[in-house]
């Protein structure tokens, strides 16, 4: 078996001490950049991996990377049009504090836990998850720094999201605005518990995710100031699917054909109506509105184009990994959204 190449083997092939070669690796800022290059080089030649992470921990009390918490499996935060814009950010604080990252699938809840308990990480930062689960519970027992991105979770040392709330309100002034008078909600999925199809008024009450409360109760402020109640509205629960919601919107406009605005929770969502409204001949704007939540790049191209309340996710994705990286923690950053009109709500 060959002989594991050791960091004082660099050190000695770089003509260095350990504490130089260490510094090369754990604190780049303190070595010359030609020596640094040196080590490197040195070290590439000999075959040396870099120091062991938990050595490293052990060392510095650090292991250079945030651990990433995505509630969906990891398809979905490589192939998400937000999820992809969220890491986009995180991604490049990371890159400019020269630490990793760790994406942590919450789908199957044990092996999230173990995931979670063998993490070598700094900080933990969750996306959209609800706060009673065992997942949230192990990450807080490791006492790091928590940093939640569009959820509420008790104890964290920083959030970051948005005023859903009035987003919501927003969103549903203008299809007002447009003259629509019969409204249905297309909804993310309220729980962690698959649930698709329409939403019972117990299944509204239930909702655990901050996202879908916030957002539903924006939506319902804004109709009730029309004369439009809740129990009035169509309300359904939709995978955050396109495919998914085309289907689940041809389903409501065979059931509701007076149905001629729809509150879509995402632009994905959104889409999926458009298409579904264009297969069975309605006309968009003409007698059915629909608006997005988002800002994706994909409701540019839709047919017509889709009219949303536009996020930056990739900011908000940075902000929280600035947020975890840094010693200003027990903040919780806001940011704004703005209405983009296109021709889904207007000809």
């Amino acid at each position: 078996m060959a002989k594991r190449v050791k960091l004082l083997d660099v050190a000695k092939a770089a003509g260095v001490s350990q504490g130089t070669a260490s510094n090369a690796f754990g604190k780049p800022d303190l070595v010359r950049p030609e020596v640094r290059e040196r080590i490197f080089e040195a070290a590439r030649e000999l075959g040396y991996r870099g120091p062991h992470v938990m050595a490293r921990m052990l060392r510095t009390g650090k292991a250079g990377a945030l651990g990433v918490v995505f509630p969906d499996n990891l398809e979905y935060a490589f192939s998400d049009p937000v999820a992809i814009e969220l890491l986009r950010g995180i991604g490049r604080e990371c890159a400019r504090h020269g630490v990793n990252v760790m994406i942590i699938s919450a789908e199957n809840p044990e092996q999230a836990i173990t995931a979670v308990n063998n993490a070598a990480v700094d900080a933990f930062l969750v996306h959209c998850y609800s706060d009673n689960n065992d997942i949230i519970k192990a990450i807080q027992r490791r006492n790091q720094p928590l940093i939640s991105i569009d959820t509420d979770i008790a104890g964290a040392a920083g959030t970051v999201g948005l005023d859903d709330f009035s987003a919501a309100k927003n969103a549903a002034r203008h299809l007002l605005d447009c003259g629509a008078s019969k409204f249905a909600i297309l909804s993310l999925q309220a729980t962690e518990h698959d649930h698709f199809g329409p939403m019972s008024p117990n299944r509204l009450g239930a909702a655990s995710h901050r996202v879908v409360r916030e957002r539903l109760a924006g939506y319902h402020a804004a109709l009730e100031v029309a004369g439009i109640a809740a129990s009035d509205v169509v309300h359904i629960e939709c995978d955050n699917q396109s495919d998914h919601s085309a289907k689940m919107t041809k389903e409501l406009l065979a059931d509701h054909p007076d149905i001629n605005g729809i509150l879509a929770m995402s632009d994905v969502i959104a889409i999926g109506a458009i298409d579904a409204a264009r297969a069975i001949g309605r006309n968009v704007p003409g007698d059915l509105k629909i608006i997005g939540f988002d800002g994706i790049q994909a409701g540019e191209r839709t047919d017509p184009p889709l009219t949303t309340m536009h996020q930056d996710s990739v900011e908000k994705g940075r902000l929280a990994a600035e947020m975890a990286l840094s010693e200003e923690q027990g903040k919780t950053i806001t940011l704004e959204t703005s209405l983009l009109l296109r021709g889904s709500t207007s000809a």
